[in-house]
């Protein structure tokens, strides 16, 4: 213990001795476990934003879009469910706890002179259970308010707080499509989704008000949102309702598509895929760089040092005390890199969340792995030079 701890200090104080060859250093190794740091915070940022995302959206939950996944690249879907595809449904499948009917609409709204474009949404009484999404304020309307298509809506805390500033918004009226509408609740706030879009930035109305007074079509809806009992095999009953539907609708299967869990997850992670690529390209370089840099500047050393190699040598230093005080010496350098990397790495990481937003999380696992890195670069780095100070002869090193 103490013939290392001896080393230890020995190579510490030549570290702080050749300033400019630690600096280099400690700059080659820092970027690439910067780069390293950002990479790992960035996987660990996807899969807690997945899972986050999926808990918002519903374990347990499908929502059915009319037309197919193509159309909706080209933001245009062609109406294809209907009103009655929610009784069949119903009917047919006995795992369904909550089906509910969307009707979506792109309009404006207007307040006193004030307003917004928002994304209005037609629903039933079973809103707040369908998406575990709850009141902040006010009620949701009764059953008897949806058969009677009355002018009622439930506002998201975008709506309120640029419409309404400071002003209580309960009972107020509101202007959708020329439609006025009285607001009888706010919505909890819910942030946005991974691709940036609000989702608070939303008005709620019976969907029988939106289809006859709006859209005046009283078949087509939008979507269909699903939740079924717990313990459901999910993948299973997915494939029935597809089955379902093409049967009911003789049609192909892109006359709907299903979202599920399982789409969001993949999404996300091919979201986060091409960014985790690119900067696992520039990490693998900037780490190469840096151990490259490590190794010659060592080379250097070795040759500058020979004299003191040399002495050590003579007075019974051992070959593998050599290779253990210039390897030592090189982890100390890296070790400060990951450090120095680590730290760039969390600053640049906010800098991109606040540029695009993207989901990181630093954890003491992903800080260990970058270090570990850093002593891999930095006993392979130094290896060569190691061998190389330890086989020199004593006599020629004191000599040279």
């Amino acid at each position: 213990m103490a013939k290392f701890t001896g080393i230890f200090s020995e190579s510490l104080t030549a570290v702080k001795s050749f300033k400019l060859r630690t600096f280099f250093s400690v700059i080659g190794i820092a970027f690439g476990i910067a780069s390293l740091s950002i990479i790992v915070a960035a996987v660990e940022g996807a899969f807690k934003r997945a899972y986050e995302v999926v808990e918002s959206f519903g374990p347990d939950s499908v929502l059915i879009f009319g037309g197919s996944q193509e159309q909706k690249g080209i933001r245009s879907r062609q109406k294809t469910l209907t009103i009655y595809d929610i009784k069949d449904l119903k009917r047919a499948f006995p795992e369904i706890k909550i089906i509910m009917p969307i009707v979506r609409v792109r309009t404006k709204v207007y307040y006193r002179g004030n307003v917004e474009e928002t994304r209005l949404y037609g629903v039933d009484t079973n809103f707040e259970e369908a998406w575990s999404w709850y009141l902040l304020e006010g009620r949701m309307f009764t059953d008897q308010e949806l058969k009677r298509k009355e002018n009622l809506c439930i506002i998201g805390k975008y709506i309120k707080e640029t419409l309404f500033k400071n002003e209580d918004p309960l009972g107020k009226s509101i202007i959708l499509n020329r439609l006025p509408c009285r607001v009888i609740g706010v919505l909890s706030e819910r942030g946005t989704t991974p691709t940036g879009r609000n989702l608070d930035n939303r008005v709620l109305m019976p969907y029988t008000t939106v289809m006859y007074k709006i859209n005046h079509d009283p078949v087509y809806i939008s979507s269909i949102r699903i939740r079924y009992y717990p313990g459901v095999d999910l993948s299973s009953v997915i494939k029935e309702t597809e089955r379902f539907l093409i049967m009911k609708h003789h049609a192909r299967k892109d006359d709907f598509f299903i979202l599920s869990p399982t789409e969001i997850l993949n999404f996300l992670v091919a979201l986060t895929g091409t960014l985790i690529l690119f900067l696992g390209f520039s990490s693998t370089i900037s780490l190469s760089i840096g151990g490259f840099v490590l190794a010659n500047l060592f080379l250097l050393s070795v040759s500058e040092r020979k004299k003191e190699i040399g002495i050590r040598k003579a007075l019974g230093a051992k070959k593998k005390d050599i290779m253990l005080q210039f390897i030592t010496e090189a982890v100390i350098i890296t070790s400060i890199g990951a450090f120095i990397g680590f730290g760039l790495g969390v600053i640049s990481a906010k800098l991109l969340k606040n540029i695009v937003d993207f989901p990181v999380h630093f954890s003491i696992e992903g800080f260990l792995i970058a270090l570990v890195v850093s002593f891999i670069v930095g006993v392979v780095s130094s290896l060569n030079p190691a061998l190389k100070a330890a086989n020199l002869n004593p006599i020629e090193a004191i000599r040279g």
